[in-house]
């Protein structure tokens, strides 16, 4: 991974039990509609949070977890725990989704009914690692509505020598490769 995350540090949001599954390594990849802000996917960016329009019926049901450990937004603001960034990416077709299923916690139709693909989708091999100082920050308004992409206007303090990937190298590389496996 790159050694910086420039400032104002870029933000990608997603809902925030797919965060957490990213964070636990039981998701490797996300999935966006091509006509999403795209943002900027060279180097690291922060993983924040979102909270609001969550679908508990989206989710696999061996995942529904993720759904209710993330149901509401803490009272104290958003936690930033951790940093990514995009390994590869793949344009698939929504007929692909079932193929891909194991590598993240939504249905195929769940993801389907999010972005109402006419189109081919993006996915997107995230390498994940945890801040070891995880930070708190408050939700501004600048960073609510359906945008993929946010910069933090807060000073978010980002100790990058001291990340921990969430899965190790060994891990990393049988996903991806996997991921490839079910793309062929």
């Amino acid at each position: 991974m790159s050694d910086a995350i420039p400032t104002p540090a870029p933000a990608l949001k997603e809902r925030a039990g797919v965060v957490n599954a990213l964070l636990d390594g039981e998701q490797t990849v996300l999935v966006r509609h091509p006509t999403l802000d795209p943002g900027d996917l060279e180097g690291r960016f922060v993983l924040y949070p979102a909270y609001a329009h969550q679908e508990p019926a989206r989710y696999q049901s061996r995942y529904e977890d993720y759904y209710h450990r993330a149901s509401a937004k803490p009272e104290a603001g958003v936690p930033i725990r951790a940093v990514a960034e995009v390994r590869e990416e793949f344009a698939v077709s929504s007929d692909d989704l079932e193929a891909l299923s194991r590598h993240y916690v939504y249905t195929p139709a769940g993801l389907r009914d999010k972005y109402d693909p006419d189109d081919e989708l993006r996915v997107l091999l995230l390498r994940v690692s945890t801040l070891e100082s995880p930070t708190i920050i408050e939700e501004r308004g600048s960073y609510r509505g359906c945008r993929t992409w946010i910069e933090l206007a807060d000073a978010v303090e980002l100790d990058l020598a001291s990340t921990t990937p969430v899965l190790d190298d060994t891990a990393f590389a049988e996903r991806r490769a996997a991921l490839r496996d079910a793309l062929e």
